[in-house]
């Protein structure tokens, strides 16, 4: 009898606490305040962009394009398997 009564106890402060936070939430209030703060922040950030300076590019040929794919196949040793697949002749 007492579990039963643990149970419900918990069962309906569970319940009590959904509907009050759902109340909250979808109240005309909250709603009103959310809309607020989303505006003033996209003011603010607006604000903020417009103060950023601009840089200027400097990554202009930074890329080295190097060949290290041939300086390997020329430094690796060549094995016999290798000379019977190959097409051309070495």
């Amino acid at each position: 009898m007492i579990n039963k009564a643990k149970k419900f106890f918990f069962l309906l402060s569970f319940l009590i606490f959904v509907f009050v936070t759902v109340r909250y939430y979808f109240s005309e209030k909250n709603i009103i305040i959310t809309n607020k703060l989303r505006s003033l922040y996209a003011i603010s950030e607006n604000r903020d962009i417009k103060s950023l300076p601009l840089l200027k590019n400097d990554t202009n040929d930074i890329i080295v394009y190097t060949n290290d794919l041939e300086e390997f196949k020329r430094k690796s040793k060549k094995r016999i398997w290798e000379k019977l697949i190959s097409n051309n002749d070495e």
